[in-house]
């Protein structure tokens, strides 16, 4: 029977994950280790999505508007957020409550956590499993995996059907009885990563058949891709924003509890009190949001390295981390290519096989054809120098991953960087290396796909915090980018807190945990709703672009209106938090203005 092969083909792939981002060969079952995630319900305001106060803790919540089905639901959250690890607890529960109805045995008794107590039960995440019950099947697909596929039967067929069926007839059979199903039966369909997803089709959005109007689509994507997509908001009856982790504390005691040294409980206790002191010591609270990033802190903690800073000295260990499961040689930079590698023992020994995937993770990134640019052929890798014995090397310090297609017999495999964002940290690389690459490759980039500023948007992070004056160029085009898209829209049009806007900030907070004081970040458009703790950032930007700046629309919000807000990393050299002046007299291109929220005073003639 499908139904039950699917749950078993579910129980095999999408129960257990890694405990840590280090070693892709330890896992746990995810409901060891899972916590409930800080979903938030966004709401349209003035034109744009605005992220409310509303944590759903319901699959009714999502699924559901006054008792009648979302067809087309949305999921956002930034890399390594949760969004893949929320829907296979989506899919574990269906595939429990669905099992219990049938009076089958859904979940094995296998646990890896120090107290089996702490293992997420069902009804842990979302309470009310028996809404899933109103689909008769969920089909669950990677996107990342079906590049190119439009069609979502498709999808389907060689990502589920194939990999339980392994004789040709039954799959036959198999997708027929599918396509019934799909037509006759309410279906929840999963489709997990639109960002790592291209069409060349000018699709913005996987299609389902008329005929399978019975299905409920439900999306994870990174944000940027809700912009860059231009989805119709006919299209979307329900957008959230996946915030990562809830209790970052509770999610290291469980990992830290699937290690062998912490079986016992005085042993834990001691573990996880000393993991937060150290947190708190190196102000690495805001990086635990992240699911990713807190495995990655932690198990590099276990294992005796600790960090404090940027996202660019993150990776930096990430990096340093995987080259040392492939090669143990230890050797200092004299003088580093860039500030983050400073302190690292593994990066130099291996640094030409860090500059052969750096060379291959920013001109696939950069791809003229989309399709190949996250998911590519040996024959790419190939291109830029990656034969066997460099690829094997990738392979065995995992930075890169390698699978197979199940539906094609002679098919060679198809290659990935272990994730996005680190083939977005080895492109910013090869770019601080190579600065001529933005006015040679880059700007064409940018030309050829409308958003695509917007698109590279991590890339550019993280140019800030390793060469400040490329970002800086590079800042330069993306705003012209910007303005353009801001003209399309004629000089009516504005809303609060826009990408972009918060692209430029994030890349000068980057700049400045790096030691880069003298960023010169280029914004002609100012839209931001920030707390006022915040401000700092904003004027510093401001100072620098006000013979630049076309537009400024500002809302304060009060400290007590967003008890969640991050705190500012505006760099201290001597200016006063009680108050910043934003001079409108120098702005000799300001066109419009608008001003609303706390503490704000205006003065002049």
């Amino acid at each position: 029977m499908l139904l039950d092969m699917m749950i078993e083909h579910y129980d095999n792939t999408l129960s257990t994950i890694t405990t840590s981002p280090l070693q892709d060969d330890v896992h746990a079952r995810v409901d060891d280790i899972y916590m409930p995630p800080k979903l938030q319900l966004m709401e349209k305001v003035k034109g744009a999505f605005k992220k409310t106060d509303t944590t759903l803790t319901k699959y009714s919540n999502v699924l559901l508007n006054d008792g009648k089905y979302n067809r087309k639901m949305f999921i956002q959250g930034e890399a390594g957020s949760g969004k893949s690890t929320f829907l296979a607890i989506l899919v574990r529960d269906w595939c429990y409550i669905t099992s219990k109805a049938s009076g089958k045995q859904f979940q094995t008794d296998v646990t890896y956590t120090a107290d089996a107590n702490a293992r997420l039960r069902p009804s842990d995440v979302f309470e009310d499993l028996t809404t899933l019950k109103l689909y008769t099947f969920v089909f669950h697909v990677t996107l990342r995996d079906s590049v190119n596929e439009l069609n979502i039967l498709e999808m389907f067929k060689k990502q589920i059907i194939d990999s339980i069926y392994g004789d040709k007839d039954r799959r036959e059979n198999a997708y027929r009885l599918l396509n019934e199903i799909m037509e006759r039966e309410r279906c929840l369909v999963l489709l997990d990563g639109l960002d790592e997803w291209t069409c060349n089709k000018g699709k913005s959005l996987p299609e389902l058949a008329v005929s399978h109007r019975q299905c409920d689509v439900l999306i994870t994507t990174r944000p940027w891709k809700m912009t860059e997509a231009m989805i119709p908001d006919a299209k979307i009856d329900i957008l959230l924003q996946l915030e990562g982790v809830n209790k970052p504390f509770e999610v290291s005691r469980r990992l830290l509890g699937c290690m062998d040294d912490c079986k016992e409980s005085m042993m834990l206790h001691k573990k996880q009190s000393e993991f937060e002191s150290y947190i708190m010591k190196n102000d690495l609270e805001k990086f635990l949001i992240s699911p990713m990033l807190l495995q990655l802190i932690l198990h590099s903690w276990v294992e005796g390295t600790e960090m404090n800073g940027s996202m660019c000295g993150i990776y930096s260990l990430f990096l340093e981390s995987l080259l040392k499961k492939a090669n143990k040689e230890k050797r200092k930079f004299q003088s580093p290519p860039v500030k983050c590698f400073k302190d690292t023992e593994h990066i130099r020994p291996n640094i030409e096989n860090v500059d052969r995937l750096a060379k291959a993770a920013f001109h696939l990134l950069f791809s003229n054809t989309r399709e190949s640019s996250l998911v590519f052929s040996d024959t790419d890798l190939e291109r830029f120098g990656l034969y066997e014995e460099r690829k094997e090397f990738a392979f065995k310090s995992g930075i890169l991953s390698a699978t197979r297609k199940a539906s094609a017999l002679r098919s060679s495999p198809s290659f990935s960087f272990i994730h996005k964002s680190i083939q977005e940290f080895l492109t910013a690389y090869y770019i601080a290396c190579n600065t001529h690459l933005i006015d040679d490759i880059i700007s064409v980039y940018l030309n050829r796909y409308e958003d695509a500023y917007i698109d590279i948007s991590q890339v550019f992070i993280f140019l800030c915090g390793l060469e400040i004056s490329a970002a800086n160029k590079l800042s330069s085009m993306m705003n012209e980018r910007n303005v353009d898209s801001h003209s399309m829209m004629n000089d009516k049009w504005h809303r609060f807190d826009d990408e972009f806007s918060k692209l430029i900030v994030s890349g000068f907070r980057e700049a400045v945990a790096n030691k880069h004081y003298d960023s010169n970040l280029k914004l002609s458009h100012f839209s931001f709703l920030i707390p006022v703790t915040e401000i700092g950032d904003v004027h510093n930007i401001w100072i620098q672009n006000r013979s630049n700046i076309l537009s400024l629309w500002l809302v304060i919000i009060g400290i007590d209106d967003d008890d969640d807000v991050e705190s500012q990393s505006s760099y201290e050299r001597g200016e006063s938090a009680s108050h910043y002046e934003f001079d409108l007299s120098s702005c000799s291109k300001l066109k419009t203005l608008g001003l609303t929220g706390y503490y704000i005073l205006l003065k002049g003639k």
